[in-house]
């Protein structure tokens, strides 16, 4: 078998084509070698599962936040938890969690790098196994001075959204966390 004939026999991907000009394949060859086609974009399919919907939504939300926040050395989840705390002052983990339906693990993680940079204090409860956990003045500070990035985030959500649509998606979302906090 000839070099031609094996290449017609692999469908020509990878054979040097000694002879003649370079065979034109979906429009990609380099050389003499043929390519394989282009990968297609994959287009977004959206989905039917409310869970898979909901996490692709809050992941793309969060990348627009965090894009904004970044400028002032916050994420999206650590503005919230400052903001969660400038609300409720002095909260035991426990209540912490809940009030941001983040689970122990998560939300520890989360709290960590805010208490090494002195932006959230902890100290123990009455109940030693319990922590309590507050916002710092270096803490109200940052929230303050990430104010305009939050305000530039929150404009540009609100831009992407259809007129009037942001209220009502907004209290769509709380009902949702509301109805499903004992699930």
């Amino acid at each position: 078998m000839d070099r031609r004939e094996k290449s017609q026999l692999l469908g020509g991907v990878g054979v040097n084509q000694q002879e003649g000009p370079p065979v034109k394949r979906n429009d990609c060859t380099f050389g003499d070698y043929l390519l394989p086609p282009p990968p297609e974009r994959h287009q977004f399919a959206p989905s039917l599962c409310f869970c898979n919907a909901l996490r692709q939504a809050s992941r793309a939300v969060s990348r627009l936040y965090d894009a904004e926040l970044r400028g002032v050395g916050l994420r999206s989840t650590q503005h919230s938890l400052l903001r969660q705390l400038s609300r409720s002052g002095e909260v035991r983990q426990r209540d912490l969690g809940r009030l941001a339906s983040l689970d122990e693990t998560t939300l520890t993680r989360n709290l960590r790098p805010l208490m090494k940079r002195g932006w959230v204090a902890v100290r123990p409860s009455q109940d030693r196994r319990e922590k309590r956990f507050k916002i710092t003045a270096a803490g109200v500070a940052k929230l303050e001075e990430a104010r305009p990035a939050w305000e530039r985030a929150q404009a540009r959500m609100q831009a992407l959204l259809p007129e009037g649509a942001g209220q009502g998606l907004l209290a769509i979302l709380l009902e949702v966390v509301r109805l499903t906090a004992g699930a």
